[in-house]
């Protein structure tokens, strides 16, 4: 505009050094300038509205990547990645999807809900490498569809499966490759994307995939941190911590908790006959077989060497005395590589047994009655079961 005014202004100048303007063109000049700028003027003040706006959402966005980036609890930075992605009520669903090496795209977040394990309603395998999800994949670029059935590429997963009528679809890129993608969009009224849209989503989607990658390395270390690097039980320290919290939750809703000891038999005799990796190999096998006979909600740790930890909530000195009962046989039963060289030609363990609050109503107390029954059990024997002083005498092979 400002280009404009000057070219028609150097016109009237020439004019006037020609004698060309006469009163009536010099009237109408003056107009045309004074409209020329109160136009610009008007501009100039909207352009200052609109950057101040920018101002404001570009500091809210910085405040969500800050955010994002401090947060490293999974779950609670997939529903903030949500609540973030759905702000301004726009869009209708959001799905955040983590990437398999196999092509399945695992859905670990919708709206009002996570799920690390995979949600399986909206998890999906791909299956058209050439329509929108696999170039999104392949070219690491977003994309936009306004109406999903005038767009021929669109997959079925997005018709059928999320049921989108529009929707965009964002990659989440860590090192150059896709590891999970983002997508919103609505199923029943249609807006117009703005690019005010596009480009707060595909910020918050940048820093997501930032996010998640450095969530995912911290729960590994926290994970390594808890876990013993040999059998992947729980470790000592875990344990410990474990049994407190445990013991705490018993006493609040009023029920019961039985800790076991569990100590593999004539062990030294396996590692010195068989060598320390046989020995390993056995406890890792040993700790299989054990959890195979355990709930989700049970916990097991290595208390060191080759005594192991059975935390089991909810469960009283004889519901715990046939779930070890049955280890017990299962342990006897397995096929260890070098079994024949242990004393009865079998690998077996023996247990100690005491419950929360029948025995004892704190963590330290209930470890020692615990650990003095293994000891009764070893001490009679072995390859049996003993409930807090008072010895049951397994089937046990003469």
């Amino acid at each position: 505009m400002l280009i404009i005014v000057f070219l028609f202004l150097l016109g009237v100048t020439f004019g006037e050094i020609f004698g060309l303007m006469n009163p009536l063109y010099r009237y109408l000049t003056s107009a045309v300038v004074f409209l020329c700028f109160i136009y610009q003027y008007q501009r100039t003040r909207q352009f200052g509205k609109e950057r101040l706006l920018t101002r404001e959402e570009l500091t809210r966005t910085n405040e969500i990547i800050q955010t994002l980036i401090a947060t490293t609890n999974i779950n609670k930075l997939l529903s903030l990645i949500m609540d973030n992605l759905m702000r301004g009520e726009r869009f209708e669903s959001a799905f955040i999807y983590q990437k398999e090496n196999d092509d399945t795209f695992t859905c670990i977040a919708i709206k009002g809900a996570v799920a690390l394990e995979g949600i399986k309603r909206f998890t999906f395998k791909l299956e058209d490498h050439d329509k929108i999800i696999g170039r999104t994949v392949r070219t690491r670029t977003l994309v936009t569809v306004q109406d999903v059935e005038s767009n021929h590429l669109v997959d079925k997963e997005i018709k059928e499966l999320l049921q989108l009528r529009q929707f965009i679809l964002l990659p989440l890129v860590i090192q150059d490759k896709t590891s999970g993608l983002i997508i919103i969009g609505n199923s029943n009224d249609r807006i117009t994307f703005t690019a005010k849209d596009i480009a707060i989503s595909n910020t918050i989607a940048n820093q997501a995939a930032v996010a998640l990658q450095n969530a995912w390395l911290y729960s590994k270390i926290q994970e390594l941190s808890v876990v013993d690097e040999l059998t992947q039980s729980y470790n000592h320290r875990f344990f410990q911590q474990k049994i407190r919290e445990e013991i705490e939750l018993a006493r609040r809703y009023d029920s019961n908790l039985s800790l076991a000891m569990i100590d593999v038999d004539f062990f030294k005799n396996y590692n010195d006959k068989n060598g320390h990796l046989a020995g390993d190999i056995c406890l890792k096998q040993a700790v299989q077989v054990i959890l195979a006979s355990l709930r989700k909600t049970d916990i097991v740790s290595r208390y060191g060497g080759d005594e192991f930890a059975l935390i089991l909530s909810a469960t009283d000195k004889l519901g715990a005395a046939k779930i070890l009962e049955k280890i017990r046989v299962d342990i006897e039963k397995y096929p260890f590589e070098f079994k024949h060289n242990q004393p009865d030609g079998k690998v077996t363990i023996s247990t100690g047994i005491a419950a929360f609050p029948q025995d004892a109503k704190e963590s330290r107390e209930l470890i020692d009655l615990a650990d003095q029954s293994l000891y009764q059990a070893k001490k009679l024997g072995r390859n049996r079961i003993t409930i807090c002083e008072t010895a049951v005498k397994t089937n046990i092979q003469k």
